[in-house]
């Protein structure tokens, strides 16, 4: 499984997610979303494997993107309703962990090559 190949709609509808709490808070750094993608790496995993997930320990801007996250990992899994009309067929959460795994390490690369915001300047001109 390849998740730029197979799931290119579910990185593009997180990292909409994502865009969307760094337009509302400018200051927001690529640590925010690192401990957002880590929760939610750690929630779906544990679900993956049938087991209850401890709670997300955040606060601040990393549950809000983290809630924004969860959100949308909800509706493209299957487990609640998305925001567009129409069914997308849900992917198996295995499936979504390999996705967040591999937003992870764009978190990353872009931190590496372009700072503290580089992810999100990165993502922001694919995502509008």
């Amino acid at each position: 499984m390849n998740p730029i190949d197979d799931y290119q709609d579910v990185l593009q509808n997180i990292e909409a997610a994502v865009v969307q709490v760094w337009q509302q808070n400018p200051a927001m750094t690529n640590y925010v979303v690192m401990a957002a993608y880590d929760a939610a790496i750690n929630y779906y995993r544990a679900l993956a494997n049938q087991q209850t997930p401890k709670p997300a320990n955040l606060t601040g801007l990393d549950a809000k993107v983290f809630d924004g996250v969860k959100e949308i990992c909800e509706w493209r899994s299957g487990r609640a309703s998305g925001p567009e009309e129409g069914e997308v067929p849900p992917i198996p959460l295995e499936d979504l962990v390999a996705c967040l795994r591999k937003l992870r390490k764009s978190v990353d690369f872009w931190t590496k090559q372009s700072g503290r915001q580089g992810y999100m300047k990165y993502i922001e001109q694919y995502v509008q």
